[in-house]
């Protein structure tokens, strides 16, 4: 059986020199650093004490040769493992780490000699002079150990030869070994992936996006760093547009390169609603550059794989980054995703909370649709605009991004792409998939569930925010307002009502029995049956058809009690799945 992997032993002096050298990639370095400082403490300690602290992971990419018979810049990259090397190089050679806020510092462990003691400095070790306070000046190139013990013996409260023994035990930690596993160069992306996932024991997975990033981390010559950090600071300032003074602060070099300068703007946005994630704008490049889906794919083209030649090669590798950087152009472009956002907000989306859609496969695609139809075509931008709604919808209920929505991505952008008219390839479907059969039946059934986190409940919603409905039995308060400022969603059959007359907790919270009211009309309403309550004229008195039209209510839920309440359900699905088809053909 042929291996794919093999094992060295490596000291922790020879893996922390090749990091220095270059000859693996370790971009954690510069990025945030999540483990606490008790973590890295108890990691010193272990080393100091002889205990075993697992294994690193590594791999390279198939060779590609250049033509002075060099590599390009195919370092191995570290699969697992990073947080420890980083902790490891903060430790011992006093390099800074970068918080989650943008900011460099440093994480000093101390110790005690006479006890063997690690801990994090702190102000109390600072003033106890029987603490080294940060054992990275031990381990510097400099350092003199008889020099040392001669001046600080006394202080440290030890004998010159036990002070001394203690130092080069510390200074041991150097020689301390760590399995390196090896991980063959042949292994595909998916294979390398899956094996991270079997032996990680923490119950991290490890995704083709994290691979790509590594890979874009590890890659200085052809912009692959420049291009990792534009995703990523990208999503760290979609969510956090405060961070931005941080970052120029902290990576002055790339703060003032074209680069950022594609990415600075989305600190300013306000409540943008689509929230990508660094898979997502990989996903997103991924479409918009190559017309692919799978990230696994991603990943072998940052390493000049040419998938019509199947092989790899430097030029590959120049060609696949050019697309990928003016795929990024596109992406990160303003105009393209606030005319987006425009778009979402146009059609009811209000937020990537309880006001959107679960999720990112939809409106990933969304996007991916709307930069080919508005780059590959003449339709107007009204044009577009209501192809990308209708589509958004029909995706969204049939769950078409849900699952193998990476297959399903390239298929549909593939179909899109080849046809000659490719508003024919949107029709066909549009039309197959939203049918009378849909609507009617297909629909009203996938209403049978108690999640509002349900797509179907979340595109009735927006299709109400789109009609500017008044919320149920209100004068002139919109379902919009009510729903922004956390109103009630309310049982139309109360809760307890429902529950003393023998119903249980699934068919109490059917989505169908949900509405949206003012908190002063829930708290009015309370725990009666509908003909009970809607017999009270100060409950009703704003209801009318219109309104009960606009939040889906049967017009005899006057006469409605709890043996109605499955007919109830049943007719309310009905009259849901109308006002969404109601919503879509409106696009």
């Amino acid at each position: 059986m042929v291996k794919n992997y093999h094992v060295d032993n490596v000291t922790i002096e020879e893996i922390l020199g090749w990091i220095k050298q270059g000859k693996i990639g370790l971009p954690e370095m510069q990025r945030p650093f999540v483990w606490s400082t008790a973590k890295v403490r108890d990691l010193i300690d272990s080393l100091y004490n002889g205990y075993p602290i697992g294994y690193i992971v590594t791999w390279q990419n198939p060779a590609i040769g250049l033509k002075n018979d060099s590599s390009s810049n195919n370092k191995e990259i570290i699969i697992d493992g990073q947080q420890r090397l980083t902790a490891l190089k903060a430790a011992l050679s006093g390099e800074k780490v970068v918080s989650q806020q943008y900011i460099t510092k440093r994480i000093k462990i101390s110790f005690k000699p006479s006890t063997g003691e690690f801990n994090t400095l702190n102000s109390a070790i600072e003033k106890d002079p029987l603490w080294i306070n940060d054992i990275s000046d031990i381990f510097k190139s400099d350092f003199n150990s008889y020099s040392y013990v001669t001046d600080n013996a006394k202080k440290l409260g030890m004998a010159p030869e036990d002070l001394g023994a203690t130092l080069q035990k510390l200074l041991a930690i150097r020689q301390s070994e760590i399995g390196d596993i090896k991980l063959g160069y042949n292994l595909s992306i998916g294979a390398v992936t899956d094996i991270f996932n079997r032996i990680n024991s923490k119950g991290v997975s490890l995704s083709s996006a994290d691979l790509a990033m590594s890979r874009l981390s590890a890659d200085t010559i052809h912009g692959g760093n420049n291009l990792r950090k534009q995703i990523e600071y990208f999503v760290q300032l979609l969510n956090d547009p405060n961070l931005l003074e941080n970052i120029v602060k902290f990576d002055s070099d790339f703060a003032n390169t074209k680069e950022f300068d594609q990415i600075k703007w989305i600190a300013s946005e306000v409540n943008p609603i689509y929230k990508p994630r660094y898979a997502d704008i990989l996903h997103l490049i991924l479409a918009t550059s190559f017309k692919r889906g799978k990230l696994s794919d991603m990943v072998s083209l940052i390493s000049g794989r040419d998938f019509e030649a199947r092989n790899y090669s430097e030029e590959g590798m120049k060609a696949n980054y050019a697309k990928m950087q003016a795929g990024a152009t596109l992406v990160f472009n303003k105009s393209n995703f606030q005319r987006y956002l425009m778009i979402l907000r146009d059609m009811g989306m209000r937020n990537s909370g309880k006001l959107g859609l679960v999720g990112h496969g939809v409106l990933n695609f969304g996007y991916i649709l709307f930069l080919y139809l508005h780059r590959s075509t003449n339709l107007s931008q009204e044009k577009i605009a209501s192809y990308l709604k209708r589509w958004i919808i029909m995706s969204a209920l049939t769950g078409r991004y849900s699952g193998s929505s990476e297959t399903i991505t390239e298929s549909d952008l593939k179909m899109i792409s080849r046809d000659a008219n490719p508003i024919n390839v949107l029709d066909d479907i549009l039309d197959r998939e939203m049918n009378d059969s849909f609507w009617n039946g297909t629909l009203p059934n996938m209403l049978r569930v108690q999640s509002t986190q349900a797509s179907s409940w979340r595109i009735f919603q927006m299709s109400q925010i789109y009609g500017k409905d008044t919320a149920w039995l209100a004068k002139d308060t919109s379902t919009e307002t009510v729903m922004l400022e956390e109103g009630n969603i309310h049982h139309i059959f109360p809760q307890a009502y429902l529950r003393k007359n023998g119903f249980s907790k699934g068919d109490i919270n059917q989505i169908a029995n949900y509405v949206w009211v003012t908190q002063p009309k829930n708290l009015e309403i309370s725990d009666k049956a509908p003909k009970d309550y809607l017999s009270d004229e100060n409950i009703i008195e704003f209801m009318s058809e219109t309104n009960n039209r606009e939040n889906a209510i049967p017009e005899e839920i006057v006469e409605y009690d709890f043996h109605n309440y499955s007919d109830f359900l049943n007719q309310r699905r009905h009259l849901m799945a109308k006002k969404m088809r109601e919503f879509y053909e409106n696009m």
